[in-house]
């Protein structure tokens, strides 16, 4: 090989490596330059809640094959203890019901605190108000329980830790919905005893992991298939033991599902300011792995005007009409907590304008933002307000859609 084509080759390599990008864990890589723009406008409903919420339903936090009366918890009316919803919405109705949602039981008279987590299973309930909440007929709740202690992760010193599910979000995909949640602590042994016996979770399902992302799918909402693993917190999936915190999975017009979650280790370098990265599936299973995936950039971040340590710790997702939306929950990433709500929105689901007014501006989690019907100049959202409190208020508002066009000139 003659010295010019060596000195090509490795002219082309270095630009080759030079170009790939690589998201480096605990680093949060400078956003584009903030170009000063008009606010956009707020829409009516956009800050007010219609009314609260209310579910008639319980939280079990037993194992399975046990039904001790001290682990189930009434949580209706005034035992508001509710988290981390997501919604899906039929115009025409769907089995009866015009709202699905799914949360997890959590804050309230439940509580915060570890014991508390053993009650945040995934829980399904309907709706035609969007106020007003039961349990769909011939459902149980929750549709999947925590572990027992002994089939929980085993740590280093050879104890285990405790498993707990956490943070529900789903989509339907126009013949089912598709479930997906985070497992923390489980052994691989109870994941493959209450798994589906497929090739996805043979494939998968040959490690331990301290946290693991699943997947039910139903066609009616209430019969759900067995768990099937999407991915886990090791490489190369997941930067090591990162809490793949908050993932959200939304349905574009093409069939593709894009996921996008909050990338959070406690061993960051405080103030922690938390990357969004964005994988994607063509089959809502085998997704992009971490070090693939793509940042999720902001035009504008109007959090940073209350405080310059508040980043994203939650998100909920949808699309519609060419639109990805993300309900974001902002604070003080360092205190594992939200403070804040707001919404932003996409044409490539990449890059994304932030309405300057937030949803909410105190004592908010995890909320969900979604679209209920369309037309050629605007789009009706509902959305569920998650209070720390434990309850949830109701609200509906809409988008013009040259709003949304020109604030992403």
């Amino acid at each position: 090989m003659s010295f010019k084509r060596i000195a090509y080759f490795f002219l082309g390599f270095l630009l080759f490596i030079g170009c790939k990008r690589d998201i480096h864990p605990g680093i949060v890589p400078p956003d584009p330059e903030v170009i000063e723009k008009d606010k956009l406008p707020i829409p009516t409903g956009f800050t007010s809640d219609l009314g609260s919420i209310k579910i008639n339903t319980i939280a079990n936090a037993n194992q399975p094959g046990e039904e001790f009366p001290g682990w189930i918890r009434d949580i209706s009316g005034n035992s508001a203890s509710y988290c981390h919803p997501d919604v899906e919405y039929f115009p025409a109705g769907f089995r009866g019901y015009k709202y699905w949602m799914v949360f997890t039981p959590y804050f309230g008279i439940i509580g915060s605190d570890r014991t508390a987590s053993l009650y945040e299973n995934p829980t399904v309930v309907v709706s035609n108000d969007g106020k007003e909440w039961i349990t769909p007929a011939g459902l149980i709740n929750p549709i999947q329980r925590r572990p027992a202690l002994e089939d929980s992760f085993i740590q280093k010193d050879g104890s285990p830790n405790q498993g707990y599910w956490s943070d529900v979000d789903w989509n339907f995909n126009g013949e089912e919905f598709e479930l997906y949640y985070r497992g923390c602590f489980f052994s691989s042994k109870i994941l493959k005893k209450w798994g589906a016996k497929s090739a996805n979770n043979n494939k998968k399902l040959n490690e331990e992991a301290e946290r693991v992302i699943v997947r039910q799918t139903s066609k009616n909402g209430i019969d759900w298939t067995p768990l099937e693993l999407v991915y886990n917190s090791n490489e190369p999936t997941s930067f090591q033991d990162n809490h793949i915190l908050s993932p959200t999975f939304v349905r574009n017009s093409k069939n593709l599902t894009t996921s996008y979650e909050v990338d959070f280790m406690p061993s960051y370098k405080a103030p922690i300011m938390t990357n969004i990265l964005s994988r994607i599936s063509t089959n809502g299973l085998d997704f992009t792995a971490y070090r693939d995936s793509k940042k999720v950039e902001f035009m504008n971040k109007p959090w940073l005007e209350f405080s310059k340590g508040y980043s994203t710790w939650h998100l909920q997702g949808s699309y519609i009409d060419g639109y990805y939306f993300l309900c974001l929950a902002i604070g003080n990433v360092d205190r594992f907590t939200s403070d804040m709500n707001y919404l932003a929105y996409s044409k490539d689901g990449l890059h994304f304008r932030v309405f300057e007014k937030p949803l909410a501006a105190a004592n908010v989690y995890r909320s969900s933002v979604f679209p209920k019907t369309s037309s050629s100049k605007s789009i009706e959202f509902g959305a569920v307000i998650g209070y720390k409190s434990g309850a949830f208020g109701y609200r509906e508002f809409t988008i013009n859609k040259q709003v949304l066009e020109d604030g992403l000139k």
